[in-house]
């Protein structure tokens, strides 16, 4: 289950972090509590409550979600705001994007864990 709920997770992170992100969501990650951030944010705990209904009842799918909704709100805002003003010819743009991917997929890791 561990493996199905893991590609499951990476599947939903490319739908919220690049089909379903839009250019305002960029532009106000930064900005704490911005609007674009916060539906971002919603978003990927949307798609993870719906994974997780499957695998378990909805007060767990609903904890776990919120959960995820938390961390990757605050994982993107940091990552706006450590990474401002460096642009894709930086090589410190790349290791702040890659810290930030890391760290997502480590909290679907850690919200697989806590479900078994």
């Amino acid at each position: 289950m561990f493996v199905t709920l893991l590609t499951l997770f990476v599947i939903k992170h490319f739908i919220a972090d690049f089909l379903l992100q839009f250019n305002y969501m960029i532009e106000e990650k930064g900005r704490y509590l911005a609007t674009g951030g916060v539906q971002h944010s919603a978003i990927h705990g949307i798609l993870t409550y719906f994974i997780l209904l499957y695998f378990t009842n909805p007060h767990t799918a609903s904890m776990l979600a919120l959960l995820d909704f938390v961390i990757h709100y605050h994982i993107d805002w940091a990552k706006m705001n450590l990474s401002q003003g460096l642009t894709t010819d930086n090589h410190k743009f790349w290791i702040w994007l890659g810290f930030d991917q890391m760290l997502h997929y480590l909290t679907y890791i850690l919200i697989i864990g806590i479900l078994l």
